[in-house]
């Protein structure tokens, strides 16, 4: 009774038993990966610096390693003066029974395997690629915009199924400890939206929106009331018709109007009577 419990990842039936109900980390899952990811990384870096090798060879070399002395000594030195005047000049001296070469490493294939790692970790976290790593999509005329629209409807779907009725008990203990009382049955709360459009589009929607609250509320389907009802719900998405007070909504008429060329305003009859008479007159012709 003292604790609102959220698990990590939720495992099944047999496996939550071993584990005695508890769920799993969701770092353990990603601990693994992230390990090669970090290892292919590293040694990929690694790479870089063999990828220019340089080999020299000299003649008689066993021999001199292994007498030691001044000849040892005399080789040391030329090989210090090669990598000094490779270093200010790009000159390699040696002697004309020497033979210098280099030997340039080829990288075919290693982006290709870091990509492979690098999904495997955005498969792990649920995150796509262009947001995890801010990658630019590839393909033609891809924009990345349909992943990340997976991706928050994902956590659309995690904040309802899994932290909606946790929140819902915790903004209920806290009315009943700071304002005590319940919670009204009208209270609601819901989640931000995670995707954000730009400012055309949301004048779109809002253009689009009332137009069609205008149109179903001169209809006389809904009342002026609701109508700005739904104006100012669509705030939430657009940013706009945000103003609406609540005065303004409870002062607005909330009898639906009539429809428009059915009725006379200043004798409130049906205007499409024959001959200009109206109903008042057809009646008392009659009696």
């Amino acid at each position: 009774s003292r604790v609102i419990r959220m698990d990590g990842v939720e495992l099944p039936y047999w496996q939550a038993i071993a584990e005695n109900l508890w769920g799993q980390s969701v770092i353990e899952r990603l601990e693994d990966r992230l390990t090669i990811f970090d290892s292919a990384t590293l040694g990929a870096g690694q790479l870089v610096y063999k990828a220019h090798l340089r080999t020299y060879k000299v003649k008689g070399l066993r021999e001199i390693i292994a007498k030691g002395g001044r000849l040892y000594d005399a080789l040391v030195k030329q090989i210090q003066q090669i990598r000094q005047w490779q270093s200010n000049e790009g000159m390699t001296l040696m002697d004309a029974e020497d033979t210098f070469e280099t030997h340039q490493y080829s990288f075919t294939g290693l982006d290709n395997l870091l990509m492979q790692f690098g999904q495997q970790i955005a498969g792990a976290t649920g995150i796509p690629l262009v947001r995890l790593f801010g990658q630019s999509p590839a393909g033609f005329s891809a924009t990345g915009e349909s992943d990340l629209s997976n991706y928050y409807d994902n956590i659309n779907q995690q904040q309802e199924g899994r932290m909606r009725t946790p929140l819902q008990t915790l903004l209920a203990v806290v009315s009943l400890s700071k304002l005590g009382k319940a919670l009204p049955n009208s209270f609601k709360f819901d989640f931000a939206s995670l995707w954000q459009i730009d400012e055309k589009v949301k004048a779109e929607v809002a253009n689009t929106v009332a137009q069609a609250v205008t149109t179903v509320e001169e209809s006389g389907l809904i009342s002026r009331k609701t109508a700005l009802k739904e104006l100012r719900q669509s705030s939430e998405v657009t940013g706009i018709f945000s103003h609406i007070t609540d005065e303004e909504i409870e002062a607005a008429v909330d009898d639906p109007p009539p429809p428009k060329g059915e009725y006379d305003e200043e004798s409130n009859q049906p205007t499409d009577a024959p001959s200009g008479k109206k109903d008042g007159d057809s009646v008392q012709s009659a009696a």
